[in-house]
């Protein structure tokens, strides 16, 4: 599980963390902006696995993964601007297919290959655990303002172009859903109940937040990420 684990951070951060506005907009008008997007991608993947690098098929595999994911990319996009009321289900077919692909790692003998994990601070790298974290850190936060965006844009009424994933939306999303994930993830009952209850007054001193409907989809959706890695961390 370690080189997989590695891959999909590289993953998600390459594709929520990294891919700012100025790229997406590259992305809608040229094919340059999918290749500097891919290029990121690859880059992220080799540092995060750059201790095994020394086995050359886990380079090819890396430029493999980076190429269908450039092909993935430019046929989800041409999709997406021919069928916008698809978008949620695009965006989630997507990141699922980019999972599988990222998986097919395990299917590869070398990718158990891992050493003897050392003392000291490379302890940290070898530790399966902080991956896990951060995997859910970016999931909560930056890819579920993406995909609560995609789901309302597609299925409410009254959405705003930039719902969820404004600045201002995006900055509170990392405070608001880190909470609330973190409580489900490694707390008990009444301090989960108490993590719901900080996410709601969080939102109070801002009129923009004061909408029921965007708190629970928020909080609900943070919480499920929680509770899903909650037995794996």
């Amino acid at each position: 599980m370690f080189l997989f684990l590695k891959l999909y951070l590289a993953h998600l951060i390459g594709d929520f963390i990294l891919q700012f506005e100025e790229l997406y907009r590259l992305k809608v008008r040229s094919l340059w902006g999918h290749l500097f997007h891919v290029l990121i991608h690859a880059l992220v993947s080799l540092l995060l696995v750059f201790p095994f690098l020394t086995n050359p098929r886990l380079t090819l595999f890396v430029l493999a993964v980076s190429t269908v994911h450039y092909f993935q990319d430019i046929v989800k996009y041409t999709l997406q601007q021919k069928m916008p009321h698809w978008r949620f289900v695009l965006f989630v077919s997507d990141q699922i297919v980019h999972l599988l692909v990222v998986a097919s790692v395990l299917l590869f003998p070398w990718n158990t290959a891992i050493p003897e994990t050392p003392s000291g601070a490379a302890a940290f790298y070898y530790n399966n655990e902080w991956t896990l974290y951060a995997i859910a850190f970016v999931l909560s936060t930056f890819g579920g303002g993406y995909l609560l965006h995609s789901f309302r844009t597609n299925y409410m009424s009254g959405t705003r172009p930039d719902h969820f994933i404004s600045r201002f939306e995006m900055s509170h999303g990392l405070a608001e859903r880190t909470l609330v994930t973190a409580f489900f993830m490694l707390g008990t009952w009444p301090w989960m109940l108490a993590a719901a209850a900080a996410a709601a007054a969080m939102r109070l001193p801002f009129p923009l937040l004061r909408n029921r409907t965007d708190f629970l989809m928020s909080f609900l959706y943070a919480a499920a990420v929680g509770l899903a890695f909650r037995s794996r961390v």
